[in-house]
């Protein structure tokens, strides 16, 4: 997420002249509704339709209309202030994440594999920045391969459409058997 909304600012400064109080502006909206999205969004549908389903909704959201594939293709400097509409499915995406993640392990095993999904946030922070400033850079500038400046967003919008297919192939573990397995683990470490 962080390395999209440096990408989008540098696409939105290019392209529309976007300047600090602009983003400063819709930063401030994507936060209010992203937390608005947690605090009762969140909730309510991961107790009803599970977090797997809650997972690819989530992408799907994010491919659609978290301001990367809309943002990609915008013709005016209002479409970005619209698209925060759609933020809330893609604030899901990641407590899913955490929550399938922490029913697959057990209780002694919750903070390595917390730890292993912080650090692979943190090679994607620290990695997608290298990949995407120049790709905008050469979409934002007359040598550009063709004309579409945003290119680099439609990029990032794909990568989440990976991840969606990929949410579909997550299998559902029936907390039956996953209570077993936590309930014997528990003895054995006693």
């Amino acid at each position: 997420m962080i390395f999209f909304l440096l990408t989008m600012q540098y696409f939105l400064k290019a392209r529309f002249g976007f300047d600090k109080n602009q983003f400063a502006d819709l930063m401030l909206l994507i936060t209010i509704v992203g937390s608005i999205s947690q605090l009762f969004v969140l909730p309510r549908f991961a107790s009803t339709i599970g977090e797997r389903k809650l997972l690819s909704a989530g992408l799907f959201m994010e491919f659609t209309n978290m301001q990367m594939a809309v943002v990609s293709i915008s013709w005016a400097p209002w479409v970005p202030y619209l698209t925060t509409l759609f933020v809330p499915g893609a604030m899901l995406v990641m407590p899913s994440v955490c929550g399938i993640a922490s029913r697959q392990v057990g209780p002694g095993e919750q903070g390595k594999m917390q730890g292993c999904i912080s650090g692979v946030k943190s090679f994607g922070k620290v990695v997608a920045p290298f990949v995407f400033s120049p790709l905008t850079a050469l979409f934002l500038s007359n040598n550009a391969p063709f004309y579409f400046p945003g290119f680099s967003l439609l990029c990032i919008s794909l990568s989440s459409m990976i991840g969606f297919f990929q949410s579909l192939m997550i299998k559902d573990v029936p907390p039956s058997q996953l209570n077993k397995e936590i309930n014997s683990t528990s003895r054995e470490e006693v």
